[in-house]
C-alpha cells in the first residue's frame, strides 16, 4: 500500500501515542488527506544519511484527536498501529515523501507471547508512576497495556532521554533479555 512519509526526529513503536505539530503546507495537506481517506500515514525516524531522509522502517499511525495551540498551529494525536517497512519512497511536487509500505514483524521481541510482568515488576511500577506524574501522558495515551512486558518495555525507549540510535540498536539489533536488563540498569540508577 502508497502511504504519505513523515520522517521526524522522533522514535515511537506499535500501541505508542505521540502528539505532533503540523505547520508546513505539504504536511497539513498529508493529515487533511489521511483524515478524509481515513489511511493513516507512516511516521519513521529523520536520517540524515539516507535517501529522502527515511529510515528504511516506520509506524503506520491513526490520527485519534486533534486541537490547535494558542498559535493557530495544528496539534494531532496519533496512535501507532503497526511497523512498516519503507520501500521505494519518491517525492511529490510539494515535497511529500511517499513510498509502498508493508507490514513488518519488527522489532521482533514486541509480539513475544511472554507477557509475565514476574521480576520485571520495576519497570512496571516505575513506567506507572511516570504515568500517574505525568497528565500529559494520561491524557495522550486513550489505552495502556501495563500487563504487557513488551509494551512496557516499548513506552520505556520512547520515553527514555537517549539517542535515537541507541533507541533504535535497542529495538531492532539486540534480543529481548538485553533490552530488560539494559532498562533494568537505567530504571534502578533513576528510581532508586
Amino acid at each position: 500500500m502508497k502511504r504519505a512519509i513523515f520522517p521526524l526526529p522522533i522514535f515511537i513503536l506499535p500501541e505508542g501515542y505521540t502528539r505532533l505539530r503540523i505547520f508546513e503546507p505539504r504536511y497539513l495537506n498529508m493529515v487533511k488527506t489521511a483524515l478524509k481517506n481515513n489511511t493513516g500515514f507512516v511516521l519513521c525516524t529523520f536520517e540524515h544519511d539516507t535517501p529522502f531522509n527515511i529510515s528504511a522502517q516506520g509506524c503506520l499511525v491513526d490520527i485519534i484527536d486533534f486541537d490547535q495551540d494558542d498559535n493557530d498551529v495544528l496539534l494531532i494525536d496519533v496512535f501507532a498501529s503497526q511497523s512498516v517497512q519503507i520501500n521505494d519512497v519518491y517525492q511529490d511536487e510539494d515535497e511529500l515523501r511517499h513510498g509502498l509500505v508493508s507490514q513488518c514483524n519488527t522489532p521482533y521481541w514486541y509480539k513475544d507471547s511472554n507477557n509475565e510482568i514476574g521480576e520485571n515488576d520495576r519497570l512496571h511500577d516505575a513506567l506507572k508512576s511516570v504515568f500517574l506524574s505525568s497528565p500529559e501522558l494520561n491524557t495522550l495515551y486513550k489505552q495502556t497495556h501495563f500487563n504487557k512486558l513488551p509494551w512496557i518495555a516499548a513506552r520505556w525507549l520512547e520515553l527514555l532521554p537517549i539517542s535515537i540510535e541507541k533507541k533504535q540498536q535497542l529495538a531492532f539489533e539486540t534480543n529481548f533479555d538485553n533490552l530488560l536488563r539494559f532498562l533494568h540498569t537505567v530504571i534502578n540508577n533513576e528510581f532508586a
